[in-house]
């Protein structure tokens, strides 16, 4: 029994998204000696959609990969000699896509989570808020802490997310498609690790995980066969977090058309989840009577903008309580309650409905990355970020990552 669960353990890239068994991995040697030279790597380079092969380290299986069982139950190998030259080599790289696997896959529980949403609806700056604030406080409350993976996750959060921000306070740019965009295609990777004090009330190490973020375009989840193709990280995630713009219905725009700036009109609410749903029920090949078990996570952005036509004693217009190292169980039921509820006002009950019937486990929550609304010059000068952190919290909750109360 214990043969059989570790031969069933696999990975998933976070480039290419495809899966695979951990002793299922190539490596690249790196040697520069004579007997291996660079050579074209038309793999890689067609899954980065270059023009031409570039020409690369020899790409190789380890030795131990032979076959034998004894082999195959040990995992993933952490080196190989080279086939070509016998030079040792760490450098892993997926065998579907040939781009370098971060030291830490296979090691720890992988946790793909995908933000997604239609244009406008502001992916990229709650990427930006989330990541910080789990860095800043979450870490705090929780006890643990968020570490890039490589060198591509820190230049590209600190040029494309944070700088924009939290250093020039500008907003950031539409995301351009993944189909025009091959970096909008890679992910930001980080572990989270969690500490506790040990006998000796010494901090140590006792969970990581890894977590993978992106930032789809809007476009990209305008028609069906564009998600499969550009989206595959979809229906491969352990999380999705929907994001809506509440100012793209109907009902809130005809509420607010005299004293608020209004975006341009999107993509309807209501198609993007019926896409999204239908993606992931392909992909999983579902039966009609199965519900999707990926925990999803439909949060209503820029709720700031919204606050003057809620209940004034609506939970929206307070903090979250989620401190103290748990998920605040009572405080997610209220904002889910209530934002239930102004969804059948808003969507005449079609969204609810789809979510009970296709969704094991889904959540409605409100936030503002931003607090306020930027002026015209796109500066933002008054930031306040709001319950950000809600929806990536509560499906840590649901993959039983972190704990949740309920307070009394």
């Amino acid at each position: 029994m214990v043969i059989d669960k570790v031969l069933k353990k696999d990975y998933i890239c976070p480039y290419c998204f495809n899966r695979h068994k951990l002793h299922d991995v190539k490596f690249r040697c790196k040697s520069e000696s004579e007997e291996c030279i660079p050579e074209p790597d038309e793999v890689f380079s067609n899954f980065k959609g270059f023009n031409r092969p570039r020409d690369m380290g020899h790409v190789f299986r380890s030795s131990n990969q032979s076959g034998a069982f004894g082999n195959f139950i040990k995992g993933m190998p952490e080196d190989a000699n080279c086939d070509q030259c016998g030079e040792n080599s760490t450098v892993k790289i997926c065998p579907s896509c040939h781009s370098e696997l971060p030291s830490t896959i296979g090691q720890y529980e992988d946790l793909i989570f995908a933000v997604i949403g239609v244009k406008e609806t502001g992916k990229s700056h709650y990427i930006s808020v989330l990541i910080d604030k789990i860095k800043r406080e979450i870490g705090d409350s929780y006890e643990c802490n968020l570490h890039p993976i490589d060198d591509e996750t820190i230049n590209r959060y600190r040029d494309d997310f944070w700088t924009p921000v939290f250093k020039k306070r500008e907003t950031i740019h539409a995301t351009r498609s993944g189909r025009s965009d091959e970096k909008v295609r890679r992910p930001l990777l980080y572990t989270l690790q969690f500490t506790k004090k040990n006998m000796l009330q010494k901090t140590v190490i006792h969970k990581v995980i890894t977590l993978a973020f992106f930032d789809a375009a809007g476009e990209d989840l305008d028609q069906e066969d564009t998600m499969l193709t550009v989206n595959k990280y979809i229906y491969n995630s352990a999380g999705v977090i929907l994001l809506l713009d509440p100012l793209q219905l109907d009902s809130v725009r005809n509420s607010l058309s005299d004293s608020t700036r209004l975006p341009n009109v999107n993509s309807d609410s209501l198609e993007i989840l019926f896409r999204l749903t239908n993606l992931i029920r392909k992909a999983k090949n579902l039966k009609q009577n199965e519900k999707i078990q990926i925990p999803l996570a439909i949060a209503f952005s820029k709720i700031d903008a919204v606050q003057k036509i809620l209940d004034p004693s609506s939970a929206l217009n307070f903090p979250s309580y989620h401190t103290n190292g748990s998920f605040d169980l009572r405080d997610f039921e209220n904002v889910h309650a209530e934002i239930e509820t102004l969804v059948k006002e808003w969507t005449e009950t079609g969204m609810t409905r789809s979510l009970e019937t296709n969704y094991k486990n889904y959540g409605f929550f409100g936030l503002s990355s931003l607090g306020y609304n930027p002026d015209m010059d796109m500066k933002i000068k008054d930031f306040k970020p709001y319950r950000v952190e809600d929806p990536f919290l509560w499906l840590l909750y649901k993959h039983k990552i972190i704990k949740g109360t309920k307070r009394k």
